[in-house]
């Protein structure tokens, strides 16, 4: 479970990154041009000035970002790579090629290149996270946990790695070091949301309803707009009566399997901050419908665990079987159940997902 687990804590949007690249209108300029301090572009020469490795990484990491977010998944990798190689000592481009390959399912290339994105930027939390997901990914769970503590060291206030860091103990089993984790929150920040919502998590995973009720309820009083899963609003009074008419919109169109309309209106709302989990949920579902199993991943890959609701689960147990990730899909399977208890879809999968043999050990050298 731990490598699924990780996938999606680690696994944010890839274009997203972009934003962090200082996007401009560098994008239109040629590969082998700069620009000068008055805005003009001047033909260079690779080598030609001792910055020329940086700013040639610099174009190629904006010209990545802007394929990817129109899923032109070929491009943004060959993209990503020439980056890499103009500039070794960038991290964002190593680390959303890192991500890409994880989102693929090559756990090794990503390792490589996850490697080198904590060797050129140690301290960032984002990175750390990403070289947790390919230590996890290649059965170094150790390591990988202390990667993200170092992580949640640097971005202890953000409520969603917060439930992030009590999914990776849970899916390691340590359930102790999961109880631990939330109530060292509890004693350090009762006044946050997050640390509710963690509990609440924390409570559902272990089948207790009443006391995960208790936790969403806190960390909705203290913070409306906090993400709780849809299949308990019920239970927490939670009202989402005025949905957003154009979700309302794609909804529809899903329904009766307009995948397309559905998918544009998805993806305007995802990319525009509205609704965005549900958004971003409905279009990872239009496209396993349109069989784009990368696209889904890397879409649901951007919604936190807590939020998805047994459909999102098993959405995920799907992909997971698909890849014969076979812990991963019972993860999955289990918190779909822990959802919608009596699920038969889930049952069936999960019957089978457990006939399967257990993977071999890796072999030490």
């Amino acid at each position: 479970m731990q490598h699924r687990i990780h996938r999606i804590i680690c696994l944010a949007a890839v274009a997203a990154l972009g934003a962090c690249s200082g996007a401009t209108r560098q994008h239109e300029v040629a590969v082998n041009e700069t620009r000068t301090a008055d805005g003009r572009a001047v033909q260079v020469e690779p080598g030609a000035t001792p910055e020329w490795g940086e700013k040639r990484g610099e174009l190629l990491r904006t010209f990545a970002f802007r394929a990817l977010e129109r899923d032109l998944l070929e491009e943004g990798r060959q993209y990503l790579a020439q980056a890499c190689e103009a500039d070794p000592n960038d991290g964002v481009s190593h680390a959303a090629l890192a991500r890409l390959y994880l989102a693929e399912g090559d756990p090794q290339a990503a390792l490589v290149y996850a490697q080198r994105a904590s060797a050129a930027s140690p301290e960032d939390p984002e990175v750390s996270m990403v070289y947790a997901a390919a230590l996890a990914e290649t059965n170094q769970p150790e390591e990988a946990t202390l990667q993200l503590e170092n992580a949640w060291e640097a971005v202890a206030t953000d409520p969603e790695f917060a439930r992030s860091i009590l999914l990776h103990y849970a899916a390691l089993g340590e359930t102790d070091r999961a109880q631990d984790f939330v109530t060292h929150c509890m004693i350090e920040n009762p006044e946050r949301a997050g640390t509710w919502a963690a509990a609440g998590d924390l409570m559902l995973a272990q089948g207790d309803l009443e006391g995960a009720v208790e936790g969403y309820r806190r960390a909705l009083e203290i913070d409306p707009t906090i993400s709780t899963p849809e299949s308990m609003d019920d239970l927490i009074g939670r009202s989402r009566s005025s949905e957003d008419p154009m979700l309302a919109s794609a909804r529809a169109a899903e329904a009766h399997a307009k995948w397309n309309e559905a998918e544009n209106l998805y993806r305007f709302l995802a990319s525009n901050g509205r609704t965005s989990h549900a958004a971003q949920l409905g279009l990872a579902r239009c496209l396993d419908a349109q069989q784009r199993f990368a696209e889904c991943e890397i879409q649901l890959a951007r919604v936190p665990y807590g939020v998805r609701g047994w459909r999102g689960h098993l959405l995920q147990a799907r992909l997971d079987v698909r890849e014969q990730r076979w812990p991963a899909a019972r993860a999955a399977l289990m918190l779909a159940l822990q959802e919608r208890p009596g699920l038969r879809s889930a049952q069936l999968l999960l019957e089978f997902v457990e006939a399967q043999p257990a993977p071999a050990a890796p072999e030490k050298d």
